[in-house]
């Protein structure tokens, strides 16, 4: 199938000013010259997208994405490189664009429609479709200069899909309007999809990837990191944000641990439970603390997203505060999914073990082998208490929370190991990304 859109070496860089002159003086004695670098919002990229095909762009935030189908619609064009397009655009990137506002609505249908190359003929047979797509058939001959935002946009998005494009652009505009609209608005994306139209859609949603698209392309700061099939570009995509976000929750942490709290874990003074805050809510007798902990991957890194199948070891530094000679212990681990549902929950106790005894300071580790979850966020839960169940030491119902990717689309929490046989014969399936 031939491409529609081929990208070749696309580069476009711009110019960041820390201190432009503003007035007359500031000019003549700088020259017109402020201070500025320049940074790449497109570096290098190349890619092909076919006919008929849907691809979703995604990125984080200064990507590029937007700055691509800008130049893909030509209101923006490459310092390098080229775009080859064949066939009629559509653009829903910046609604209303084009749009006068003291015309009224319906004659800024039959502007922003003789830009997209329709004849009046032709626009006179679509108008009353575009009308009532857009729900404004009240306002429609009022100037839009008196239109919300909401109306501006669910006008601009009328227009545009009825404009019969070989090729639609899509940045983040399917949030136009209400629930109602939003759905109606997805619905007319997904018919045209069937339809054979080209789709290059920019989202933050991954939902709408996996939905929608039949191929993903990921840029991070101005470059193409991947591309490939939906789930496999999600799936890295999502573990490469949850690692940026366990870097800036691990300097979080650290940052929130108080002076007094790093002191107290070190002198010999029983402090209360309370006083340690910077690992969340607990509770118990204080008879023990938990003072730190580390989720860490086979590499002995400290993350909080895994893949599953991986093998995970949470480590727990606890301080005593009561007579270890004369304290016993039992040792809980909960886990429970983001909506609530309690996952597992197991102690020592319940594993057959005697009563424990502790150090004075001293380390707990807990290995989870092979981690059996499914996609998504999990707390979990570590507990110091008596044997009997009865009194807790120190209890934390969330100490800590992980994200888990399996790259499979099975449904609720754990990632059992099965098979399936079709008259005695093994059904063969992709393994996990």
């Amino acid at each position: 199938m031939e491409a529609v859109i081929r990208a070749e070496h696309v580069s476009k860089k711009f110019r960041l000013y820390f201190d432009r002159p503003l007035t007359l003086k500031e000019r003549i004695v700088r020259g017109g010259k402020g201070d500025y670098k320049e940074f790449y919002a497109l570096k290098d990229v190349s890619f092909e997208i076919k006919k008929g095909s849907t691809v979703g762009l995604i990125g984080q935030n200064g990507s590029g994405k937007s700055t691509m189908l800008k130049i893909i619609n030509r209101t923006m064009f490459p310092d390098a490189g080229k775009v080859t397009i064949d066939g009629k655009v559509a653009s829903l990137i910046e609604l209303g664009a084009g749009f006068h506002p003291e015309l009224s609505g319906r004659e800024n249908i039959y502007t922003k429609a003789t830009i997209f190359g329709i004849t009046k003929e032709e626009i006179e047979k679509r108008i009353p479709d575009i009308i009532r797509f857009s729900e404004l058939e009240e306002f429609i001959d009022n100037p839009i200069r008196t239109y919300s935002s909401g109306m501006y946009a669910r006008l601009a998005f009328a227009v545009a899909i009825h404009v019969d494009a070989d090729i639609l652009l899509v940045d983040e505009i399917l949030g136009v309007g209400d629930l109602n609209f939003q759905a109606k608005c997805a619905n007319k994306i997904y018919d045209m999809k069937k339809q054979g139209t080209t789709i290059l859609v920019v989202t933050h949603d991954m939902g709408t990837i996996d939905r929608l698209c039949d191929y993903g392309i990921w840029l991070d700061h101005g470059e193409k990191l991947d591309e490939g099939e939906p789930r496999y570009i999600q799936n890295r995509y999502l573990q490469f944000m949850a690692g940026e976000q366990d870097t800036r929750k691990k300097l979080e942490e650290d940052a929130q641990i108080k002076p007094e709290e790093k002191a107290d874990a070190a002198d010999g003074d029983r402090i209360a439970p309370d006083q340690i805050t910077h690992l969340g809510e607990h509770f118990g007798t204080g008879d023990m603390l938990i003072t730190s902990v580390e989720v860490l991957d086979e590499k002995g890194v400290d993350k909080r997203s895994f893949q599953s199948g991986e093998n995970v070891r949470i480590v727990v530094n606890y301080r005593t505060q009561a007579d270890v000679e004369q304290l016993r212990v039992n040792i809980g681990l909960e886990i429970r999914s983001k909506s609530g549902v309690y996952v597992y929950g197991i102690n020592t106790r319940r594993d057959g073990s005697e009563a424990l005894s502790v150090k004075k300071m001293g380390t707990l580790e807990v290995l989870l082998e092979k981690l059996a979850l499914t996609d998504g966020e999990y707390t979990i839960g570590i507990a110091f208490g008596d044997q009997e169940e009865t009194i807790s030491y120190d209890h934390y119902h969330e100490l800590t929370n992980i994200k888990v990717f399996s790259g499979i689309a099975a449904l609720g929490v754990v990632n059992l190991a099965h098979k399936f046989l079709l008259d005695g014969k093994e059904i063969e399936r992709k393994e996990a990304w």
